[in-house]
């Protein structure tokens, strides 16, 4: 894996788990690298100005917290890419669910359909829907696409108002959702709302 892709990778951590303090020890368990491999990366990426780096501690016992620099505008540009770029690995379900796009501020699929499709049960779906009357269509396209699967679509809608308070409670299955699910639609106000989180 490429020095850059791995930074992706740290970036795409940073913005999706908003309840943990990253350090260099445990992004590099995340992304199964050394210490002072994740070092070479974490430093890039400050030379880019994408994240900074906080010291915690002193002595031996010292330590340096990650975070993502929202000051510098390029950060939610290269964000951007590396949901798009998430997403389009899914390509079936970014076709199969498309109407979902002009309805939802954002899409995120997630669960057993990432990564074993053919053992998954169910198609899970968390759409954050901000414009009035999208529910009803949204209910309305999610019985049309349950005609065609022979998986139960499990689609929950909530308003970002909704969604950020079950966060912030903290409900573990959405959070487990945004840490491992793929934003399908909408990475741009994803990338907003969880701004909103983490700032």
């Amino acid at each position: 894996m490429e020095i850059e892709e791995r930074g992706h990778r740290v970036l795409a951590i940073l913005l999706k788990e908003f309840t943990i303090e990253h350090t260099i020890t445990s992004l590099s368990k995340e992304i199964s690298v050394s210490r002072v491999g994740l070092w070479k990366i974490i430093k890039k990426l400050k030379m880019e100005e994408l994240v900074t780096i906080k010291p915690i501690g002193k002595g031996k016992t010292s330590t340096h917290v990650m975070k993502l620099n929202w000051d510098n505008p390029i950060l939610e540009k290269t964000l951007i890419l590396i949901l798009s770029q998430e997403a389009n690995k899914q390509k079936r379900w970014f076709w199969e669910f498309s109407q979902l796009e002009n309805q939802s501020d954002f899409t995120i699929l997630y669960g057993s359909i990432l990564h074993s499709p053919e053992k998954a049960n169910d198609i899970d779906i968390i759409n954050v829907v901000s414009k009035k009357g999208a529910f009803i269509k949204i209910d309305k396209i999610s019985t049309e696409k349950q005609a065609s699967q022979l998986k139960k679509v499990h689609d929950i809608n909530f308003t970002p108002k909704e969604f950020k308070s079950e966060l912030k409670k903290p409900n573990k299955a959405f959070i487990h959702a945004v840490k491992t699910g793929t934003v399908l639609y909408g990475q741009e106000k994803f990338i907003k709302f969880m701004k909103g989180l983490l700032t």
